[in-house]
């Protein structure tokens, strides 16, 4: 008799999972395997029997396509990975928050009612249950301030220092659709990447793992053990992103900042099955607050970034680069327009806590000071170092060669890329990953004490006749005539580390600009 009242209890409970999820509208929005759907319902279960409010959202991939919604509102893209689309978070609107009309179709379009832009209130948390992808390079998963109200500070050091760079300036101090707010796309600590997945729990790749985004310590905490009392779900699998209070303004009101949340996913060891993985997209997002005004919150403090270092001070290939760069010109028997990339952490301090008025580390470069800002980030993150170039032309023949130091030659990336971008719209084009750039600078072995393969030399053309294969042409269809492009070097997670590498000990790469219809006579 014990056993059939029990397993009566059981299958009940089995069976109204599966009537949840048959009456969820939202639980076919993404592919879900069939056990992560039922911690799903159990788990909201759990919730609403505790007395929260929980609503559902849904993901979907946000590409360079999406590009077309920013540049008729924002009137620029943000900065997107041409070959590695991010992964949005949309999530439905509580009925007392505040909707900005402005912004509807900022970022993308979404399902009725959903929105990738939202507003955290004091006592709410966002839990994400997810199926990782497959192996990979890179995953992280990270909340941004998206915009803020505040005016333009034209005494912030980086607005002062980039009166020699309007283009850029005017990007990175733009405000948005609404004149009252400021773009920010600032990040607001660490990620959570398949490193610190790993560290804590074990393995990543291709498992069910759980995250809580919150500015309550409480709340986050009681999220945690929720899942945890999902069967299946242990709590080393469950990481929580604090949203600092001190740092972002939490609330409702058309005073608070909004926010948004994505994954980046890049460079998968089976691009099948991390494309397969993309289209299924198996993992939710539920919003969760509590009930009742008599409830303290307890917010988190703001989170310290994670120092970042390298495994080797490239500046000791400085001569070697300088060679390389003497070799090419010799090549084409052309010096070229010539100019050095900039490393957008120091140049312009593009660390999110700082872009939002934080003072804390790690400390920018003279002349930067803090506290300053607002500033829009560009969608930054620690597990990188970013460099930009010039911004180059190519319609009349123009030929852009890229020489650097390779990240993970070097020993100072997990991946590097290079991508072109349409500029100012901001527009990611196309990419060349590392696998791509290895073997580039071989042929000019006899120039450089080094090995070769520290080294990268790569074209952008128009036309690459006589230049394959190492360059990328740049049709029409991509970027229409007239318009300039800016190439983007991005290093991904030095090896042995959760984080980017230290932008001090990582040399720039130099482009340089020759006329097209001189080339050399053999490549």
């Amino acid at each position: 008799m014990k056993c059939i009242t029990t397993c009566a209890v059981v299958l009940l409970g089995v069976l109204s999972t599966h009537a949840s999820a048959a009456t969820d509208p939202l639980s076919k929005a993404n592919r879900l395997p069939p056990s992560l759907e039922q911690k799903v319902q159990q788990f909201r279960a759990s919730l609403e029997a505790s007395g929260y409010e929980v609503a559902r959202g849904y993901w979907q991939l946000w590409s360079a396509d999406d590009c077309k919604y920013a540049l008729q509102t924002v009137g620029y893209c943000y900065g997107n990975n041409p070959t590695a689309p991010y992964v949005m978070a949309f999530l439905p609107r509580w009925g007392d928050e505040f909707v900005d009309r402005s912004l509807h179709h900022a970022i993308a379009a979404g399902r009725r009612n959903m929105a990738p832009n939202y507003r955290l209130g004091e006592r709410e948390a966002l839990v994400v249950l997810a199926e990782m992808p497959p192996p990979a390079r890179y995953f992280g998963i990270g909340t941004n301030v998206y915009t803020r109200q505040a005016s333009l500070n034209t005494e912030d050091p980086v607005y002062e220092i980039l009166e020699d760079a309007k283009d850029l300036q005017e990007i990175v101090f733009a405000p948005s659709p609404n004149p009252e707010r400021r773009l920010m796309v600032a990040s607001i600590g660490d990620s959570t990447n398949n490193l610190v997945i790993e560290e804590q729990s074990q393995t990543s790749w291709g498992q069910q793992r759980y995250f809580v985004i919150s500015p309550d310590q409480d709340m986050a905490a009681s999220m945690t053990a929720a899942l945890a009392g999902v069967p299946g779900i242990e709590a080393t699998q469950v990481f929580t992103e604090a949203v600092a209070p001190g740092l972002v303004n939490v609330g409702y009101g058309a005073e608070a900042d909004d926010l948004i949340t994505y994954i980046r996913y890049s460079m998968p060891n089976d691009e099948v099955l991390g494309e397969q993985w993309r289209q299924r997209l198996p993992l939710t997002i539920l919003r969760v607050r509590a009930t009742g005004d008599d409830i303290p919150a307890k917010p988190f403090d703001i989170p310290a970034y994670e120092t970042k270092t390298a495994n080797f001070d490239e500046h000791t290939l400085e001569t070697d680069l300088a060679n390389l760069v003497a070799a090419v010109q010799e090549e084409w028997q052309q010096n070229g327009v010539i100019s050095d990339f900039r490393s957008l952490s120091q140049w312009v301090d593009l660390v999110g806590q700082h872009c939002l008025g934080h003072d804390g580390p790690p400390q920018p470069e003279p002349p930067i000071t803090l506290p300053r800002g607002p500033m829009n980030c560009l969608g930054d993150t620690q597990d990188a170092d970013y460099q930009i170039s010039s911004s180059h032309h190519i319609d009349r023949g123009e030929v852009v060669a890229v020489v650097g130091t390779l990240g993970t030659m070097t020993g100072n990336a997990t991946y590097t890329s290079l991508s072109v971008n349409w500029f100012p719209a901001l527009v990611g084009l196309l990419n060349r990953d590392d696998p791509l750039l290895e073997g580039s600078a071989q042929r000019f072995q006899g120039k450089l004490s080094a090995s070769h393969s520290n080294f990268y030399v790569y074209y952008f053309a128009r036309d690459c006749t006589g230049l394959t294969p190492w360059c990328a042409e740049i049709p029409k269809t991509l970027l229409s005539p007239g318009e300039a492009l800016k190439i983007i070097q991005r290093n991904y997670i030095n090896p042995g580390t959760r984080r980017g590498p230290a932008p001090s000990m990582v040399l720039n790469p130099v482009s340089l600009e020759f006329d097209g219809n001189h080339r050399p006579q053999a490549n």
